[in-house]
């Protein structure tokens, strides 16, 4: 009960602040007539949590803690982490893609296509969240996300800074994706994609 507690007591204490992307550099215009655009996650060098762990010592810390409950055995380890891997090299960009493209009429972003430019989005941190059953802590994801040219990468038409947005208000995501910390970042991938394809479409009505 007092841990159950202390969780209310830290959600509510979470600073309230505008979800938003900023734009660094560059400009959403060099988009104005494309159809379609090139996406890459980068998801390499990230750190986990308010310690800043790297990707490694968070599985440890993972791992210690499924193992160390008396109703799990290796094999759910094995499952969680393969669920993990999963999600890093497929769910996380199909939900980015998801986000992006939830009212994008004229544009169409995709994963691994021959496109002029190519949206790259670079993992910097992630805050996993919890669940405690009634009470959900959701995931908290920054990135740095740039617009290159696909054929010469260091040729950039727009940066862009996303600092840690929460996967929260997504009507359409079914509860059990927040059960699992991977289900919660995805989702926090969902709506950086939607935040980012407003500031674009603002750009270029």
């Amino acid at each position: 009960m007092k841990k159950l507690l202390l969780m209310l007591f830290v959600s509510m204490c979470m600073i309230a602040y505008s979800q938003k992307i900023t734009l660094v550099s560059g400009d959403f215009s060099v988009l104005k007539d494309q159809t379609e655009v090139n996406v890459e996650l980068v998801f390499d060098n990230v750190l986990f949590q308010a310690e800043n762990l790297s990707e490694t010592k968070y599985l440890e810390n993972r791992k210690n803690e499924i193992l160390a409950n008396p109703k799990n055995s290796k094999d759910d380890w094995v499952k969680w982490n393969d669920e993990w891997t999963a999600f890093k090299e497929t769910k996380y960009i199909e939900k980015f893609l998801k986000g992006i493209n939830h009212k994008s009429k004229k544009i169409v972003f995709k994963n691994n296509i021959q496109s002029k430019y190519t949206l790259v989005v670079k993992t910097r941190w992630i805050y996993a969240g919890w669940s405690g059953g009634f009470v959900m802590q959701p995931a908290k994801l920054t990135s740095e996300i740039k617009l290159v040219e696909t054929d010469n990468h260091s040729k950039i038409l727009f940066n862009v800074d996303s600092p840690m947005i929460e996967g929260v208000g997504i009507r359409e995501n079914p509860n059990k994706e927040y059960i699992m910390e991977y289900g919660r970042i995805s989702v926090a991938y969902e709506k950086t994609g939607r935040l980012l394809w407003k500031d674009i479409a603002k750009q270029n009505k």
